[in-house]
């Protein structure tokens, strides 16, 4: 059986605070440079932050499983 993620203990405001910071740098980036690499930074920040979620998903789990 797949284990879930338990979301009484997912840090939103840790996820919210990540999404914001991601956006407007990427807004930046978009409007110093160029919209490509705006885009490619912001996938490239979520990925990364998909990955480390994954990877530190047993402290987000229930441990009494």
């Amino acid at each position: 059986m797949i284990n879930s993620v338990n979301f009484n203990h997912l840090p939103i405001q840790d996820l919210v605070v990540s999404g914001l910071i991601i956006f407007i740098m990427s807004t930046i980036i978009a409007n110093i440079y160029d919209p490509l690499l705006g885009i490619t930074y912001a996938f490239g920040n979520i990925l990364t932050l998909i990955f480390l979620s994954w990877l530190y998903k047993e402290t987000w789990s229930d441990s009494k499983k």
